[in-house]
């Protein structure tokens, strides 16, 4: 049997770090994926165990926490355990912790597996299970999995051409870029006076080299913004919402 939790002490460099020095939303993405990936290789679920049989994971749904930002070069504890699986859906919790044991982030993840040939979802009972008793206390209560939509209008706030830096080896754009993206609709004046408490992302659909990707940001409560991005003018690829809160 697998052990149901992992957890990894880890220092925060300064290529994962913004103009703040703290940690981005992207590199927070990074460092749950990187954890969610290296226990999925022990519960038996990597990508090589998967590819072989034609199959991927895919990051469907994340919200994260944020209580405090960490700065480059802290040192924080990263803990991740999966929840008892659905019909086609795998939850997973992440907590991190400063050196003193007080917790930075708190998130919370849904993650599907997919065929590979043609994207169809497949059932959670096809793939073996390795842990003998999942802890099913989740890091943060949640359930808000609805994002309202929005009406994109006039200029984009942000606008790329996928290339293939953005690429993961599933050869389409890493679910942790679209964060930067999304961020990048705001301003850094903005951003200077405002604290990020949570940030929400549900991935709609795959993003390939030449694709254009155009945001739009709407401001739907005090504090309170969705982002849509919309792939060759046409079809939406990803949906997020970002609470802030003004900086003391």
């Amino acid at each position: 049997m697998v052990n149901n939790k992992i957890t990894n002490i880890i220092k925060v460099h300064g290529f994962e770090t913004d103009f703040e020095g703290e940690i981005k939303p992207s590199s927070i993405l990074g460092i749950l994926q990187e954890i969610a990936t290296e226990h999925a290789e022990e519960m038996g679920l990597g990508y090589a165990d998967l590819i072989q049989s034609g199959y991927i994971w895919v990051l469907s749904k994340i919200f994260v926490s944020i209580e405090t930002r960490p700065k480059i070069l802290d040192t924080v504890e990263v803990s991740s355990w999966p929840h008892s699986p659905g019909k086609a859906v795998f939850d997973r919790s992440f907590l991190v912790k400063d050196t003193k044991g007080e917790i930075c982030l708190r998130s919370y993840s849904r993650w599907c597996i997919l065929k590979a040939s043609n994207f169809r979802i497949m059932p959670t009972s096809q793939f073996p299970n390795r842990i003998g008793q999942f802890i099913e206390t989740p890091s943060i209560e949640f359930n808000d999995w609805n994002i309202p939509s929005i009406k994109p209008e006039g200029s984009a706030d942000y606008k790329i051409r996928i290339a293939n830096s953005e690429y993961d080896r599933n050869c389409h754009v890493n679910n942790t870029k679209y964060a930067d993206y999304i961020f990048n609709c705001f301003h850094i004046e903005e951003l200077k006076k405002l604290q990020i408490k949570s940030f929400q992302l549900h991935y709609l659909k795959q993003s390939y080299e030449g694709d254009v990707l155009s945001f739009y940001r709407q401001k739907v409560e005090e504090d309170v913004y969705i982002v849509e991005g919309i792939r060759n003018d046409s079809e939406k690829v990803v949906s997020a919402r970002i609470c802030f809160q003004e900086r003391a």
